[in-house]
């Protein structure tokens, strides 16, 4: 059946049906002013009859038939055909949980995604439906954790990481066709203040030479059993940070087995992202664990995260540097591509999926005046100067008298 329209005495009336999940149909009818109301009325009715019958409607659909008078709100509880946006916040965030979403990175990552998207649901409320959501709801949440949610304050990095998962949560219904946009999709981040910007400390190759030279002074002098030292083995520590570019975790879970002696490689299978990488051994590396080869287990000796990290950190404030034991990496990454090393064989060392992330490692130094090239800056030689001659002398002319 399609919509038509019958001439009742000076009006116009359009009928049609209206499909209902449970394969039954209410006969609608409304009346129009005017025939050109009453053919926009029929147009609009038979895409309300093909929807319908197909299931195809949205709750934006919903709300357009709502609002010109060819559906009521009792007709739009009966359509139910958006049950789906009805979906809470709550059960929303218990589908992301059990995704690959949340889970495409490691362990710890994982459980503070969930921990996370969490605190945005109770920031949001867990009752309020998925389809209600609003880019308004965005700031809500960053203006909730700057200003403190359950008397704790936020960083504006760590509300960017809350931002991320939940449009990571919302494109998820939006995949599954729960909405048909994602409201966060265009929201922009918190924008870090001044005083909360990491500053990275990248050093020169003098400067890490002068840093290695004294880690070994200090495994000599303080042995195998001190902790300062780590265990005497401070010097293969920095040589795995700033020769390889290896994260703790990832330096710390290195064994023994998983060296290439042939390509002087070193094959990582605990990473960040969980998916395997190798890097290359340099020689002064190479040959420092060469000198192990046919062991297995782990290439560092145990200590805790938190032990390795301020051992490091002292040694480099022992060392006249205010820098961080990740700033190795930063290092690391820096001289790599100061190298010339293209692009994508840097993030194959360093295990970025995007290139951007590659830019935020990479802390180009002022070196060559690069500007001298432009050549309109090149100092034109100018001919020595001689002194100017002076214009020979006009003898007058002197008139002789004849007598």
């Amino acid at each position: 059946m399609t919509a038509s329209i019958t001439k009742q005495g000076p009006k116009y009336r359009v009928r049609w049906r209206l499909y209902l999940p449970d394969g039954t149909w209410l006969d609608k009818k409304l009346s129009a002013a005017d025939k050109s109301q009453a053919r926009e009325m029929k147009a609009l009715a038979d895409l309300i009859e093909i929807k319908t019958m197909h299931q195809e409607l949205t709750a934006a659909d919903l709300e357009h038939w709502h609002r010109h008078r060819m559906i009521s709100r009792k007709d739009a509880e009966r359509l139910n055909t958006y049950q789906d946006a009805r979906k809470t916040l709550a059960q929303a965030a218990e589908e992301y949980k059990q995704s690959n979403s949340c889970y495409d990175c490691c362990k710890a990552e994982a459980e503070a995604r969930k921990v996370r998207v969490g605190r945005v649901v109770e920031i949001l409320g867990p009752g309020k439906a998925v389809g209600d959501i609003r880019h308004s709801d965005g700031e809500r949440i960053k203006t909730a954790l700057r200003d403190g949610w359950q008397g704790k304050t936020y960083k504006a990095v760590t509300i960017n990481k809350h931002l991320q998962d939940i449009k990571r949560m919302f494109t998820l219904q939006m995949a599954e066709g729960v909405i048909e946009h994602n409201p966060f999709g265009v929201l922009k981040g918190a924008k870090i203040p001044k005083e909360e910007v990491i500053s990275h400390t990248v050093l020169s190759y003098e400067e890490i030479a002068a840093v290695l030279a004294k880690a070994e002074i200090s495994d000599q002098r303080r042995g195998p059993g001190n902790p300062a030292s780590l265990g005497g083995r401070l010097t293969l520590f920095l040589l795995m940070f700033f020769g390889c570019g290896m994260r703790l975790k990832e330096a710390m879970a290195a064994r023994m087995e998983n060296i290439n002696w042939q390509s002087r490689s070193l094959l990582l299978n605990v990473t960040k992202n969980d998916e395997e990488r190798s890097v290359g051994l340099g020689e002064r590396l190479y040959n420092l664990l060469l000198q192990r080869k046919g062991e297995v287990g782990y290439i560092l000796p145990r200590f805790y995260a938190n032990s390795v990290s301020r051992a490091v950190s002292r040694h480099f404030r022992n060392c006249g540097f205010k820098m961080r034991l990740h700033d190795t990496r930063h290092t690391f990454t820096t001289r790599l591509l100061d190298l010339g090393v293209l692009r994508h064989d840097a993030m194959g060392r360093t295990g970025h999926k995007d290139s951007r992330m590659l830019d935020h490692y990479t802390h180009p130094e002022f070196g060559e005046v690069y500007e001298d090239q432009f050549p309109f800056m090149r100092q034109e030689e100018k001919p020595t100067a001689e002194p100017p001659q002076q214009p020979a002398k006009k003898e007058k002319c002197r008139l002789r008298v004849v007598k």
